[in-house]
């Protein structure tokens, strides 16, 4: 673990980054106050998440939740529960399609990539 005074450094580095930034017009007021609302303070991870970025908060992966709810015997993620098979089918083919989605990309970033390094 680093120790906090590099971390606290590090985030007035970048403070001082974002304002410069600010001054030279290269980010609106509302994208930095947006920036520095995400930052920690004092050191503390922040639990900010950007709506923009996250416009439903009940679709985030919860890893705590999911452990509560398995734990639920009415929920279909408790492995007694008679729709358990069809809950881990669709978990199943979520994790399935993103990661043909990230080997997808990877593939044709670096087709693009090999590409453009022959021109």
């Amino acid at each position: 673990m680093p120790d906090p005074a590099q971390i606290n450094r590090s985030l007035s580095t970048i403070r001082s980054e974002l304002e410069f930034l600010q001054a030279s017009n290269a980010l609106s007021p509302p994208q930095f106050q947006s920036i520095m609302a995400q930052l920690p303070q004092n050191g503390q991870p922040s639990g900010y998440i950007d709506p923009r970025y996250n416009p439903n908060p009940a679709q985030q992966f919860n890893p705590g939740a999911m452990a509560q709810q398995a734990q639920d015997p009415n929920h279909p993620a408790h492995p007694e529960n008679p729709k358990h098979h069809e809950w881990v089918k669709g978990m199943a083919t979520k994790f399935g399609n993103a990661a043909m989605f990230g080997a997808g990309a990877t593939f044709g970033g670096d087709m693009v990539n090999d590409v453009l390094r022959k021109f």
